[in-house]
């Protein structure tokens, strides 16, 4: 089924309700896409209860009684589950993840024994060549726009709901420019529900702020005051300025000044323009302008475990934006607060395997990111693995993996989803996600096997094309 025809059938399985379970996944992505879902029904005079949740597990999924399920930003990796427990219900999955690793035979046995209350959104089970190019690169929250679009009687109905859909995008660090996101993007430019602007890529706020804490784009003086102070003096440039506020001329002044900073590392990275610089989004419906300001504090709240007040954010909540702020503010102090202490322990802290680096994160809840900006800017050559080890009976290990996209090239030839799925499976665990990015649960005490195992899949994925 191509993701057109799934949409429309989605559109026609909710049209039939009065009330929905909409269940999505904890991340800026997942929590835009159930505000996008939350928005539409309530629109449509269709009442809702909305769960945020980190992972499906059996045991949520059998307690789900509800006659219309939604499922976003998950719900592929568990479709063997949900069939199981949920086959008398009416299901909607919208997805953008990769299906498990089972056999071909066994994926189109699978996706073709969906009884007809099922409808599964996901480009990596298009069955059109054309659409493959369009929907390559999606993400859950684009998927629940192109629902909410259909969802809608008016032809303009719900394009307002675009900015979610492109906060979204940012936070799944996938790009605007091609396929349905350029359309969501132009259709959205269009009818003035956003803005775009090229600028700083920091988000809006006091520029000493924005540099003191900025993780991504990585700034090398973060979290050091006084470098910063001293920074904003050379440049002349006030600290307490507003950067959205800055005259042409200053903002072109800071950003040549920032460019210049080193940031030398032991991978060699340093502050590269395309990560400092670039198109910016302005949300003109949304209670956070910003984008990047809005995805990063949305991404907060479900780190948090307060995805209500997101949730919030999407349906346009002013009272939120405080405690949002909060959150962000909380959760980039814990970010900075984990890249200096790697700083300041030389490297040491970051373990070097043939094929991959690791760690042990002290912080809880900021796995995930800090992976990334480890991947993105410091250490580039190799995937970087962070594990958070938990405490207690039957504890669980959780292990984020992030990689430099650059090493998704033929060249190299790294699948994350896939080495992350297989690794974890041998140590009684479980994981996947996407070649770039993913995640993985194992049980305390088999952290030293699946390292292992992990650093020797990698290393046949990048052989087996050299």
């Amino acid at each position: 089924m191509t993701v057109q025809k799934a949409v429309e059938k989605a559109v026609e399985i909710t049209k039939k309700h009065e009330y929905a379970r909409v269940v999505s996944h904890y991340d800026a992505d997942g929590i835009t896409s159930a505000g996008i879902i939350c928005n539409a029904l309530i629109r449509r005079g269709i009442q809702f209860h909305t769960t945020i949740v980190s992972n499906l597990e059996q045991s949520f999924i059998q307690g789900l009684n509800d006659e219309l399920i939604i499922f976003c930003d998950m719900g592929t990796a568990q479709l063997d589950l949900l069939l199981k427990h949920l086959k008398e219900k009416d299901v909607i999955i919208i997805d953008h993840h990769t299906p498990p690793l089972i056999p071909s035979t066994a994926s189109n046995e699978l996706i073709s024994s969906l009884p007809s209350s099922f409808v599964h959104i996901n480009p990596c089970l298009s069955t059109s060549k054309n659409e493959e190019e369009m929907v390559s690169e999606v993400c859950a929250a684009g998927l629940s726009y192109l629902v909410a679009r259909c969802l809608s009687d008016d032809e303009k109905g719900n394009i307002d709901l675009a900015g979610l859909a492109v906060a979204g995008a940012l936070g799944d660090k996938i790009g605007m420019d091609r396929g349905i996101n350029k359309m969501i993007l132009d259709e959205a430019i269009k009818a003035r529900v956003i803005s775009a602007k090229k600028g700083l890529k920091l988000g809006d706020g006091k520029i000493r702020d924005l540099i003191l804490f900025s993780t991504d784009p990585y700034i090398p003086l973060m979290g050091k005051v006084e470098w910063v102070d001293a920074f904003l003096k050379k440049v002349d440039i006030e600290g307490d300025t507003r950067l959205s506020n800055l005259e042409e001329e200053e903002e072109k002044r800071l950003t040549a000044a920032l460019l210049s900073l080193s940031g030398e590392s032991k991978a060699g990275a340093g502050i590269r323009e395309d990560d400092l610089v670039g198109t910016t989004y302005i949300l003109n419906s949304e209670v956070v302008k910003n984008s990047i300001d809005f995805m990063r504090m949305v991404d907060a709240c479900g780190r948090f475990g307060k995805a209500g007040i997101g949730i919030g954010l999407c349906l346009r909540e002013k009272k939120m934006i405080e405690e949002a702020t909060s959150l962000y503010m909380k959760f980039q102090s814990k970010l900075v607060s984990e890249l200096n202490r790697i700083e300041s322990a030389g490297g040491n802290e970051i373990k070097e395997l043939p094929h991959i680096f690791y760690f042990y994160v002290h912080e809880s809840g900021i796995t995930g990111v800090l992976a990334g900006i480890l991947a993105e800017y410091l250490y580039t050559g190799k995937p970087v693995i962070v594990l958070n080890k938990k405490a207690g009976l039957g504890a669980e290990t959780k292990i984020s993996a992030r990689c430099n996209k650059k090493l998704l090239s033929a060249r190299d030839g790294i699948n994350l989803a896939k080495a992350m799925e297989r690794a974890s499976k041998e140590v009684e665990g479980f994981g996947g996600g996407h070649p770039v990015a993913a995640g993985a649960s194992i049980p305390v005490g088999s952290e030293d096997k699946f390292i292992a195992t992990l650093d020797r899949i990698i290393g046949e994925q990048r052989n087996r094309l050299r």
